[in-house]
């Protein structure tokens, strides 16, 4: 756990940063994914695992006891440092990691994962990490909308949005299916969902937020969970062209806490928070004891307040 940055203190209460009293910007002893357990079997899809969180994530899931994998990027060979470093943590012997080149804005390549999963992983999923997304396109996403190229709000909704409806569509019937008592998706949201930012992400991340509580509302009788969460603010590796140095400096979250975070989340059933935004950095046992307010106010749900 580390102090509040001056910024997350300055935020209005609504953007939800400070729900909980205790932040961690690093992954928690009690947190530590090789010190959790997972299912057994348990079938992981991860999209934009090529670096970054995704990678992380990948690997937060092979120590804690994933037997099957499914990693996407936009090439193959991207995918070969994170299938490396997976097999080489990876607390199941049994575990079978499968690479696919995958572009999120593109139809066919949410097909192509259901296939994989099919012929390599005998129909089995039991947890979609929704996690491929761009941030921007140039460095006009950061300005007004008059200097803004529409390429940032057309191509982020496509792969941010449309991409993740595509694989909540296309592997839900897999998740229903395939003997999963887990069934749960992840779909990587942003706390510039609750706040200003680049406008094409802003409104890519608020979708995702109401994407994830009507998934959750609509197949819960099936045992579905659905959740949006805030990985937290991580350093990229490659900064998005244009990014102010800002907001560089208050990117201060390990990049391995958001995959420590929800293998917590999807270990067991938590369907007292299905449909709802969370944060990757928030403490799990203060959460954990905000359960009642949380369920008997219906919060952390994207509403009019009026």
């Amino acid at each position: 756990m580390a102090e509040q940055p001056d910024f997350i203190r300055s935020l209005p209460p609504w953007a939800g940063t400070t729900f909980v009293s205790k932040l961690n910007h690093d992954i928690p002893t009690s947190l530590d994914p090789a010190k959790q357990s997972l299912p057994s079997p348990f079938v992981v899809v991860v999209t934009g695992s090529s670096r970054g969180i995704g990678r992380a994530t990948a690997k937060s899931f092979a120590q804690a006891g994933a037997t099957g994998l499914i990693l996407t990027a936009r090439t193959v060979e991207a995918l070969q440092e994170t299938k490396d470093s997976c097999k080489a943590v990876a607390k199941s012997s049994d575990l079978k990691i499968t690479t696919l080149a995958a572009d999120n804005a593109v139809e066919s390549s949410a097909l192509a994962v259901a296939d994989a999963i099919k012929t390599e992983h005998n129909g089995r999923l039991d947890l979609l990490v929704n996690n491929a997304g761009i941030l921007n396109v140039d460095e006009t996403a950061f300005g007004n909308i008059i200097d803004m190229d529409p390429s940032n709000i057309e191509q982020t909704i496509s792969v941010n949005y449309v991409g993740r409806f595509y694989m909540i569509k296309y592997l839900l019937p897999l998740l229903l299916n395939g003997g999963s008592t887990t069934k749960a998706i992840v779909n990587i949201s942003s706390v510039v969902s609750q706040i200003s930012g680049p406008l094409g992400f802003s409104i890519s991340a608020l979708a995702t937020n109401r994407l994830s509580q009507r998934v959750a509302e609509a197949y819960a009788d099936q045992g579905v969970v659905c959740y949006a969460v805030h990985p937290g603010a991580v350093k990229p590796e490659v900064p998005p062209p244009g990014m102010p140095p800002h907001f560089e400096e208050m990117a201060k979250e390990s990049v391995g806490l958001c995959g420590s975070f929800l293998v917590w989340l999807v270990k067991e059933k938590r369907e007292w928070l299905s449909g709802r935004y969370l944060d990757a950095t928030w403490d799990v046992e203060e959460l954990e004891k905000k359960r009642e307010e949380i369920v008997e106010g219906d919060k952390l749900k994207m509403r009019l307040v009026v």
